[in-house]
C-alpha cells in the first residue's frame, strides 16, 4: 500500500493541534503534532537550521511506522526544508495553518513567559530553552513582541510563495475553516482522502481548559 505523507506547517499557535486531531479522527490515518508518539514514548523536534538528517530519517520512521495509509506530523520548523521535502516526496501533501499576527503573538507571549526562543540572547535576559529554542529562527531584535511579529510576518510571506511555487502540494487555510464542514472537506480533498469523513467531532483543543485545570492542581499543591 502507497502511503499519503502528510505535513502540517504553522507559526505554532494556529490551530495545529486541532489539525492534527482532525485529521487522526479519520480512518486509517495518523497525523501526530511536533514529534509527540505517547505509545513509545517519543518525542521528535527538528531543529529550525541545518538538520536535514534527522529530518529524513524521522520522517522515514514515520512512514514506516504503522499501517495507516495517511501519515504525517506537524510542526513549525518544517517551513525551511519544504523544498527539499518535496523533491523526496513528489505527492506529499503540506497543510499551512494561518492565524491571525495579534492572536499568535499574544498566545506566544502567554505561553513562552520568561523565554524567547525568537533571539539569540545566550540566557541573558531569558531562561535558556535548549528542547525548543533550534526549533525557530532568531532575529536581532531585543524587544520579544517585535521579534514574534517579524517570525509571524515571514512564515507568512514563506507560505504564500511556496504556494504558488507548489500548489500541488501546499496549500494555505485559516483556522476559521476547521470551524466550517467546507473547510474540513477541502483539507481532505486536498490529501485525497476518499473513506467516509468523520466532520462532526469537536476538534477545537481547549487551552483555556487545560489552563483552568492547571491552576487548580496548583492551588491545591499549595494547599498541602
Amino acid at each position: 500500500m502507497e502511503k499519503q505523507l502528510i505535513i502540517s506547517i504553522g507559526t505554532g499557535r494556529c490551530g495545529s493541534v486541532s489539525l492534527s486531531k482532525f485529521l487522526s479522527a479519520q480512518k486509517h490515518t495518523n497525523v501526530i503534532h511536533e514529534g509527540r508518539i505517547d505509545s513509545k514514548e517519543i518525542r521528535k523536534l527538528i531543529k529550525w537550521k541545518n538538520d536535514d538528517v534527522e529530518l529524513f530519517k524521522w520522517l522515514e520512521y514515520l512512514i514506516s511506522y504503522d499501517k495507516n495509509k495517511f501519515i504525517g506530523d506537524t510542526g513549525m520548523y518544517f517551513l525551511p526544508y519544504i523544498d527539499k521535502i518535496i523533491q523526496k516526496y513528489p505527492r506529499v501533501k503540506i497543510i499551512v495553518m494561518i492565524r491571525d499576527m495579534d492572536q499568535v503573538v499574544k498566545s506566544y507571549l502567554k505561553k513562552t513567559e520568561g523565554r524567547n526562543h525568537w533571539n539569540d540572547h545566550n540566557g541573558i535576559g531569558w531562561d535558556l530553552d535548549e528542547k525548543w529554542d533550534p526549533c525557530y529562527p532568531t532575529y536581532q531584535i531585543s524587544n520579544k513582541e517585535e521579534a514574534l511579529k517579524k517570525y509571524w510576518q515571514d512564515y507568512k510571506k514563506e507560505t504564500e510563495s511556496l504556494e504558488l511555487k507548489f500548489p500541488d502540494n501546499l496549500k494555505i487555510w485559516t483556522i476559521n475553516d476547521l470551524n466550517t464542514s467546507n473547510g474540513k472537506n477541502e483539507i481532505l480533498d486536498f490529501i485525497n482522502f476518499n473513506l467516509e469523513r468523520e466532520l462532526n467531532q469537536e476538534f477545537k483543543h481547549n487551552t483555556n481548559l487545560k489552563t483552568r485545570k492547571e491552576s487548580i492542581i496548583n492551588k491545591i499543591k499549595k494547599w498541602f
